[in-house]
This record gives structure tokens, C-alpha cells and sequence, in this order.
């Protein structure tokens, strides 16, 4: 029983430290929701998110009705009750859809499908509905928040960079042809 709670305790504090990178963000169910007050067609809002926001993000994914109805309400408050739908980051190539991500569909929350190909989600029930590319809509974007660190360098350790393919070590510098 004490190692259960051990594990627990854990696994607890671990979630309780995540954080959003910025402070107006929204954390649920282990991401990081921003609400974007601007106008995009589909790819450009999946562009802004990927490579405007400060930290590289998706549209939105949605795995569950919990987040689903948290991200309208969100919504609401953010955009207004007559904005009608936003952006989420599902999409249909031939039949099959994809979060933007990478994470596999598995739950739905369409009020109806249709033939198009880029979901949105309602505002005011947090039902999908599709529409065609082109439409411009708001917009969330979705990441995963920070995990907190402990720092375990050494005084010895040399200063790393934030390019991932470049480093310093004591000695020389290296860098990754990959």
C-alpha cells in the first residue's frame, strides 16, 4: 500500500508541475490549448500554429468530450457566443481522418458529416461539423506542456546551444549531419 501511494504521489506532482509555455494558455487532459482571435482558411491557421506561435504546435486535437466542451466554452469566453465554430485540427484525405499531430482518431463529436474535408468545432454545443478549406474561421492550436527539470549538470559541463543538431562539448564543437 505505502509503494502504491509512493507512485501516486509521483505521478501526481509530476502532472500538477506541467505547465503552458505562456501563462494564457490552458492545460487539460496533458495539452496545452491557445486560442487564436484571428481569421485563417485551414492551412494557413495549421501554418500559424506550426510556425508563429512560441512554441511549435497543431491545430487542436480533441480526444474526448471532456476536452471537446471545455475547448466551446473556452471558446465563448475568448471569440464570443457568436462566432460559431473554430478550427480544430481534423482533417479527411480520400476517407480517412487524421488529427494534424499525428494522433490517431479514435473518438468523434460530429453533429453531422458532409463532404468536405476540414472539421471546426461549434461554440455553442462542441460538435464538428466540416467545411472546405477556404473558409476562414478562428482558431486553437494545441502542444504539450512543459515538463519541469531538474538541473544535473555539472560546473564542468560546457553550455549547450538550442539548435538540436548542434552542441558544444569541453572540447570541440560537433555538429549532427542528420
Amino acid at each position: 500500500m505505502k509503494q502504491f501511494l509512493l507512485i501516486l504521489l509521483f505521478f501526481t506532482s509530476l502532472a500538477a508541475a506541467q505547465q503552458c509555455w505562456d501563462s494564457s494558455d490552458r492545460l487539460i487532459n496533458g495539452r496545452c490549448y491557445k486560442l487564436v482571435n484571428q481569421q485563417l482558411s485551414y492551412q494557413d491557421a495549421r501554418s500559424w500554429c506550426r510556425y508563429q506561435n512560441s512554441v511549435v504546435s497543431y491545430l487542436a486535437t480533441v480526444s474526448d468530450q471532456i476536452t471537446a466542451s471545455f475547448l466551446a466554452s473556452y471558446a465563448v469566453t475568448a471569440f464570443g457566443s457568436n462566432e460559431g465554430s473554430f478550427w480544430i485540427g481534423l482533417s479527411r484525405s480520400s476517407s480517412t481522418y487524421k488529427w494534424d499531430d499525428g494522433t490517431p482518431l479514435g473518438w468523434t463529436n460530429f453533429n453531422y458529416q458532409n463532404s468536405q474535408d476540414y472539421v471546426a468545432e461549434s461554440v455553442t454545443n462542441a460538435k464538428w461539423t466540416a467545411y472546405n478549406s477556404e473558409t476562414e474561421l478562428k482558431f486553437v492550436c494545441s502542444y504539450y506542456p512543459l515538463m519541469p527539470t531538474t538541473n544535473l549538470a555539472s560546473s564542468t559541463d560546457a553550455p549547450r546551444t538550442t539548435e538540436a543538431s548542434t552542441y558544444w562539448t569541453s572540447e570541440t564543437l560537433t555538429s549532427s549531419s542528420t
